[in-house]
């Protein structure tokens, strides 16, 4: 401001402001613990909701079974769905309190403003959960088939609002040209995929749902399909530029690297369900409309599905071996440690196993199975360790809850540099 004088000073660990001679209340550098966990809350959180969703499908649907599978894969859903409204709570509060404040440190980072789709993946992984998990239990139903039905076409509004808000956001205010761009950018698109499959989960499993109400869900999800396809493999090209040109990311992010799986994992998994609600649940032949949407069309579609799913099926498992590989070498430079960037190997990797899922019960494929099995017990492993990890985090006070405010400290660094 013209003519006005800015002095802070330190003073008991609070900072104080003195403009055109009037004194601000201080800012201290050490915050309550309610305020540190509202203020500081990161979209990134909601990727435990989504990790414990697509544990919780991928266990409901398990090849091998055995005596209490589904009271775990219960467990993982109820965990989903508590996580996820109290996230809700916290992350919807941090935007009333602190109002443009928490917008504008948002949008303002790159990380923070590409994981934000993911409390839309969230709600989508309960949508998939509704339907497989409580739509068919035998106290749900068809009720609960409707509810996963209006859950569906909320969501998908919701992402393309949140796709739309994101990438113009990208653009307006921030330039890539100069510095790296996370793999997280990328998260748009998995937004736009997952949107899909969980389209292909309703018309398929909703128990009960009418051809009627599962067609127009069908169409939309196609329609994601592609949108998912064609951004990921553009972003895909930008990425694998930026590993060619500076090589892995730092350890820290190493993980992320897992990010890239997702495209292809949840574009192949939803192509596979949708050929199947087509054919197998009779989706079309029950619609019978014009020359596409009947059960002759029906079976040339399931192939042609179950055709392009192996080629996304096979690029994503290229990606899968990259981040291995990545997490291998840096695991042998002695330079691998745990950060909140492991919960990137779950989700991407689920969407994948959902695919080698598919294949195994529409191939009868044994070996198909083997894989489904082997890598759901990989990544409840994965889940598991990195529960452990960040609830000592929390205990220790270096996450979630940090009551050493950052952008005060921030601010003192400066004024302490400038004097």
């Amino acid at each position: 401001m013209a003519g006005s004088e800015h002095v802070s000073e330190y003073a008991n660990g609070n900072s104080v402001h003195q403009e055109a001679g009037q004194t601000e209340q201080p800012r201290r550098l050490r915050r309550n613990a309610w305020r540190a966990l509202v203020q500081d809350f990161s979209p990134i959180w909601f990727t435990w909701c989504m990790n414990s969703g697509a544990l919780a499908q991928l266990i409901h649907q398990c090849p091998y079974r055995f005596n209490g599978i589904d009271i775990l894969a219960n467990i993982f859903f109820v965990i989903n769905l508590v996580l996820y409204v109290t996230f809700t709570c916290i992350f919807v509060f941090r935007l009333i309190w602190f109002k443009w404040d928490a917008y504008h440190e948002i949008v303002s980072s790159m990380a923070e403003l590409t994981f934000t789709p993911c409390w839309c993946i969230a709600f989508m992984t309960l949508t998939s959960n509704v339907t497989l998990i409580v739509s068919t239990a035998w106290w749900g139903g068809y009720p609960f088939s409707m509810v996963a039905y209006v859950m569906f076409w909320f969501i998908q509004s919701w992402n393309a609002l949140s796709l739309f808000w994101a990438f113009i956001t990208l653009i307006r205010r921030h330039d890539a040209s100069d510095r790296r761009t996370p793999t997280s950018i990328i998260i748009p698109a998995v937004s736009v995929s997952t949107v899909a499959i969980t389209g292909a989960v309703v018309a398929a499993y909703a128990k009960d749902l009418s051809a009627r109400l599962a067609v127009p869900v069908m169409i939309v999800s196609f329609n994601w399909v592609g949108v998912g396809i064609l951004m990921g493999l553009i972003l895909y090209v930008y990425l694998f530029h930026s590993l060619l040109a500076q090589g892995w990311p730092a350890p820290d992010q190493t993980a992320t690297l897992f990010i890239l799986v997702g495209p292809m994992g949840q574009s192949a998994a939803a192509l596979q369900i949708l050929g199947a609600a087509a054919t197998t649940y009779d989706r079309f032949g029950d619609y019978n409309s014009g020359t596409f949407i009947t059960a002759e069309a029906a079976r040339g579609l399931d192939a042609a599905c179950m055709l392009i799913a192996l080629m996304f099926n096979g690029l994503g498992i290229i990606w899968l071996f990259f981040a291995t590989w990545a997490m291998v070498e840096r695991a042998y430079h002695k330079e691998l440690r745990w950060t909140p960037a492991w919960n990137a190997m779950i989700f991407p990797n689920a969407t994948l196993t959902t695919s080698f899922l598919t294949f195994s019960i529409q191939m009868d494929s044994p070996a198909y199975r083997v894989i489904t099995v082997t890598m759901i017990i990989i990544l409840v492993i994965i889940y598991l360790v990195n529960l452990g990890f960040t609830l000592t985090r929390i205990w220790q006070g270096q996450l979630l809850i940090v009551r050493e405010d950052w952008r005060v400290k921030k601010e003192l660094e400066e004024q302490h540099k400038e004097r």
